[in-house]
């Protein structure tokens, strides 16, 4: 048996016992499996070099100083370790808008280690877009912008796994919401905010949204259901106006087209990035504790507001306003949506018997059951159990719908696992 140090420098060091015979690839299989990082993204390094895997791990008995185990993100690990490094890996995240915004952000997350990036935009690739969208060339002209950024960044970044979506929000599957711990808004119009907000509210997603103009920009944290919603800074009796704005940072709302740097993009792009960590890293804790961790901070709590020109960085508190569109008394998301998860083999089960199962897991009681299954080919109503038995899937999800005596309509969402 034979015993060897290894390192991720500044963060941790372990000591493995090897028996006879064990190659370099099988040390690194067993160090990276006492660390819980991904051996597939790590070296081993020796004074600087690579070792070769299928070399004998025998070489490294007169080995004095620890072995490097040099993994992608070994200098995240030093601040949130490697259970906060899995958190991301295992993260599913909603980017509304491939432009300008939604090029830095992805590029930022894939970096960060977000596992995978859904990306909806239907809008086309045009020449003004390549001088500020990292990842359109002028061969990509013409082509739909959400499917040229998802294609370029998992070849960039083949451990990231994305997913384009060309079409409208308001027609994208309800699944691809509900499978996103964060969905990040670069939109450039407010109509698309409106809905994006609805959704997040109702479903309790936490929302990242950012808009440019030149070289101010915005960045705003919406953790529902008691944050203060994007949409609560718009006077009621102004929405008429503002629904025309292409960004609602200023402008008239003739205006179709503002200007845009490379600076603020940047800029922007990599706080709506961070809060997005924060969120994926933080908000387990901060539900059970009501206390961000230290390690990753607090999320925004205000708007904030940069003016790169004149170097001011204005965070602005705004309540929640009781006369929202969306969030406020009657407002188009007042009421939000309970979600649980179901074990489909629970569902498959004679007894209870899968209406008595449902109603075990979502406690509605009283009224018909409406089901509808949400999955990658949209909303599909099921006529009867046995349709959702043959039809559901795991990482489907039943939105169950159901009527009180005095009229009430209650809503629950079940992801099946």
């Amino acid at each position: 048996m034979m015993r060897v140090q290894a390192s991720i420098p500044g963060y941790k060091q372990i000591e493995l016992d090897l028996k006879p015979g064990t190659r370099v690839s099988d040390l690194k299989r067993t160090a990276c499996r006492k660390l819980g990082i991904e051996p597939e993204l790590t070296n081993i390094l020796l004074d600087g070099k690579r070792l070769p895997e299928t070399s004998p791990a025998s070489r490294l008995k007169s080995v004095r100083t620890p072995i490097v185990l040099d993994y992608l993100w070994a200098r995240q690990l030093i601040v949130w370790g490697a259970r906060g490094q899995n958190k991301l890996r295992t993260a599913t995240v909603l980017l509304a808008g491939a432009g300008a915004i939604g090029n830095e952000v992805a590029k930022n997350l894939a970096m960060l280690g977000i596992r995978r990036i859904l990306i909806a935009d239907r809008d086309r690739v045009e020449m003004s877009n390549v001088s500020r969208m990292i990842f359109f060339q002028s061969g990509d002209l013409g082509k739909n912008k959400a499917e040229v950024l998802a294609k370029n960044i998992h070849a960039k970044y083949p451990y990231v796994e994305t997913r384009a979506y060309r079409g409208d929000l308001e027609n994208m599957p309800l699944k691809l919401y509900l499978d996103s711990q964060v969905i990040l808004s670069g939109l450039d119009n407010v109509i698309s905010r409106i809905f994006l907000t609805q959704i997040c509210r109702k479903y309790l997603i936490p929302l990242v949204d950012a808009g440019i103009i030149g070289l101010t920009g915005r960045v705003q944290t919406y953790i529902p259901p008691n944050d203060t919603c994007p949409i609560c800074l718009f006077p009621p009796n102004q929405y008429s106006n503002i629904v025309g704005l292409r960004n609602p940072c200023e402008g008239p709302p003739e205006q179709q087209t503002v200007p845009s740097f490379a600076t603020s993009i940047s800029l922007v792009s990599s706080i709506l990035a961070q809060e997005t960590v924060k969120i994926i890293l933080g908000l387990e804790e901060y539900q059970a504790a009501m206390k961000w961790p230290e390690k990753t901070g607090q999320p925004l709590s205000s708007i904030l507001f940069l003016d790169l020109k004149n170097n001011r960085y204005t965070p602005m508190n705004v309540e929640r306003s009781a006369r929202c569109i969306v969030c406020g008394k009657e407002g188009t998301a007042r009421d939000t949506t309970k979600r649980g998860e179901l074990m489909l083999k629970a569902l498959r089960r004679r007894q209870p018997g899968p209406e008595e199962t449902i109603r075990n897991a979502t406690a509605l009681r009283e009224g018909e059951l409406k089901i509808y299954l949400e999955g990658l080919g949209g909303t599909k109503k099921m006529e009867s159990y046995s349709s959702i038995l043959s039809r559901a899937k795991r990482g489907d999800y039943l939105r169950i719908l159901a009527q009180t005596k005095n009229g009430e309509l209650h809503e629950s969402i079940l992801r099946l696992v």
